[in-house]
């Protein structure tokens, strides 16, 4: 799976000179390892939510989502009870929804948001890889105050998935050394 989301990381990345490419790689890669039907990212900045829709269908779900999120890292509600206990503001056809916290230093607050008309359609969600691709999107559509542009944004998580890899091949020698030792005990 780490492999899988490196390369998630990288088509992102690579993907992120318009907004629109960048949300339409998001559904594709989250499509990957995810059903959905609906897909949003929500972010607050000072008192402004916005919404980049991935899939359409949760539109109006913004501040809602960031206010049951709370301080939650996930939030999965698994069926139409749920929602309408929660007070669930978005379309009825939207049965089973996932709710994870992405996070920048330019937010008051992000979440990756995904519905599904099928009940318990995320309990068994791929959480880490989904996160990491909410993670990634928000980096690159909110540039940081410092003044940096998504292709820095998008230059730093190249030189990180290059770190990551590098890592990566290390622990694998390592793993190799250990049952090569293994072999001769």
């Amino acid at each position: 799976m780490f492999q899988q989301t490196i390369q998630d990381v990288l088509a992102l990345t690579e993907s992120s000179g318009r907004a629109e490419d960048l949300l339409a790689c998001a559904r594709t890669r989250i499509g990957e390892c995810e059903r959905f039907e609906a897909a949003v990212v929500v972010v607050r900045v000072a008192s402004v939510v916005r919404t980049f829709t991935i899939a359409p269908g949760l539109a109006d779900i913004g501040t809602w989502a960031l206010g049951e999120l709370g301080e939650e890292m996930t939030l999965r509600l698994d069926t139409t009870t749920d929602l309408q206990a929660r007070g669930f503001p978005g379309e009825t056809a939207i049965t089973s929804l996932l709710i994870l916290r992405v996070a920048s230093s330019d937010t008051a607050g992000a979440a990756l948001v995904l519905g599904h008309s099928r009940a318990w359609s995320f309990a068994g969600a791929p959480l880490s890889r989904l996160r990491t691709i909410g993670q990634v999107v928000l980096r690159l559509l909110v540039a940081p105050k410092s003044g940096s542009s998504p292709d820095d944004e998008a230059l730093k998580l190249r030189n990180e998935v290059t770190r990551l890899r590098a890592h990566v091949a290390t622990l694998e020698n390592e793993v190799i050394a250990l049952r090569a030792d293994r072999k001769k005990s």
